[in-house]
């Protein structure tokens, strides 16, 4: 885990283990949030809204439709495809890039209700210190 001193981003890769972190722990919630500032900030150029509404937008569907045990867990790993998608017709795009990865790895740490819920705060910090730093 980070510690105060250290930047959450230290490199061009996110850690895998640090953004598993942020949905498996329920004490993360201040360094998931400085995270998504930090990312918002550093790709607020590269990434643009549209970009990643598609995404986003079914992740928000599914947050309302509430958990549902595997048929959430599956439908929430069908959104590695559509960032997937995204990513490859804009190859050249090291941010949407580095957002598939971070949302991927996230993924991959949901395993029930209250993981997804961490998740889905997690997808929508991101989106909104985007927004917030004047992503496009």
């Amino acid at each position: 885990m980070p510690t105060p001193n250290r930047p959450i981003m230290q490199s061009s890769t996110p850690q895998p283990e640090v953004i598993k972190g942020y949905i498996i722990k329920n004490d993360t919630a201040k360094e998931m949030v400085q995270f998504a500032e930090e990312f918002g900030r550093k790709y607020k150029e590269d990434i643009t809204t549209s970009q990643i509404r598609n995404a986003y937008g079914s992740m928000k569907k599914l947050e309302m439709s509430g958990w549902q045990g595997s048929r959430t867990q599956r439908t929430l790993l069908l959104l590695k495809p559509r960032l997937a998608y995204a990513s490859g017709r804009n190859h050249r795009n090291e941010g949407l890039k580095k957002l598939r990865e971070v949302i991927e790895h996230a993924i991959d740490a949901v395993t029930d209700e209250e993981s997804f819920q961490r998740f889905c705060q997690f997808f929508e910090a991101i989106v909104a210190y985007h927004r917030a730093a004047g992503g496009k």
